[in-house]
């Protein structure tokens, strides 16, 4: 059993924030000056996937920190309760609270052994920057079950995973099939542990794994469709447009006067086609974008994109005349 936690820390409420020297607030997640610590929100994440080990001597937690990766201090916090694996994938600065480059670059590391973990555990709020709907926008674009507001899970007697959750009159339970992902709100029963004190100490000594934000990870088919491998004789063509015997070969590299398409080429472009990857499928963000509807239209909205898309894409929505559902 696999089980993955995605963790965001938070400026630690404790100590001031410097200014930042440019006066832009939005430069302080990725400053080396701000401390961090984890929200009660994702403690009881950790929480919970620590209590699931626990039930099972088989079951492994892999833990994932994004804001906050390059705080030693809340890494070796982190490493002190004994996950499995603990790994740093550090947001570029005009990345941060982008969940659009979450899903691509966390969904990626997550599946590095080719298959989902078990279930993906994540606190609703990921990180400062987050309003608690980066654990929705990674659902639909991971395709996992979802469980919002979870705050227990166990291992269903049959497989999958048996989830309480916070409901708006009385908790629920409610169960999903494997892989799944839940979000977690902090509960008196999941209150995080305190650590050994030997294994703070040991804490100390450990260096720690980083993933380089876009290094390292596979190539997306978007990545694939524009890349400027120039055709050769021995190399088929990958144009989206079969080429004709009318029509050259038009790639990075612009083919010859004396280097048509050949017969070979042709007959190697079917084939090359069945060989790319598919396309990513369409989340139900993209599909039906919030640009595209008036207020009212339908009774959920997701915004994406950067802060300040996601700042206008709200003004926008909430200038838009009501329309009754």
């Amino acid at each position: 059993m696999h089980i993955a936690v995605l963790l965001a820390g938070v400026a630690d409420p404790r100590k001031p924030l410097p200014r930042p020297a440019s006066g832009d607030w939005r430069e302080l997640p990725g400053s080396e000056a701000v401390s961090y610590k984890l929200s009660p929100f994702d403690e009881a994440a950790l929480e919970i996937a620590l209590k699931l080990r626990d039930q099972g001597a088989e079951a492994r937690v892999t833990v994932v920190v994004t804001d906050g990766a390059q705080d030693n201090a809340l890494l070796r916090a982190i490493a002190a309760l004994k996950p499995d694996r603990l790994v740093g994938l550090s947001p570029p600065v005009g990345q941060r609270g982008h969940p659009a480059w979450l899903a691509r670059h966390a969904g990626d590391l997550l599946r590095a052994d080719g298959a989902w973990p078990d279930l993906v555990l994540i606190g609703r709020e990921h990180g400062d920057l987050d309003d608690g709907m980066t654990p929705a926008y990674l659902a639909e674009s991971w395709r996992l079950p979802f469980v919002n507001l979870a705050l227990r899970v166990q291992a269903g007697t049959s497989g999958g995973w048996t989830l309480l959750r916070s409901g708006a009159r009385q908790d629920e339970s409610l169960q999903v099939p494997t892989p799944a992902m839940a979000s977690i709100s902090n509960d008196k029963s999941n209150r995080l542990r305190h650590p050994l004190m030997k294994n703070v100490a040991m804490a100390k000594q450990f260096k720690f794994e980083q993933v380089p934000p876009d290094g390292g990870l596979p190539a997306t088919p978007s990545a694939l469709a524009t890349s400027e491998t120039p055709a050769t004789s021995a190399t088929p063509a990958t144009s989206a447009t079969p080429a004709t015997s009318a029509t050259p070969v038009t790639s990075a590299t612009p083919a010859t006067s004396a280097t048509p398409a050949t017969s070979a080429t042709l007959s190697t472009s079917a084939t090359s086609a069945m060989s790319a990857p598919p396309a990513m499928p369409m989340t139900l963000v993209q599909a039906a974008p919030c640009a595209s509807s008036a207020r009212g239209a339908q009774a959920c909205h997701m915004f994406t994109g950067s802060v300040e898309e996601q700042a206008a894409a709200l003004a926008a929505y909430l200038r838009a005349p009501m329309i009754a559902h």
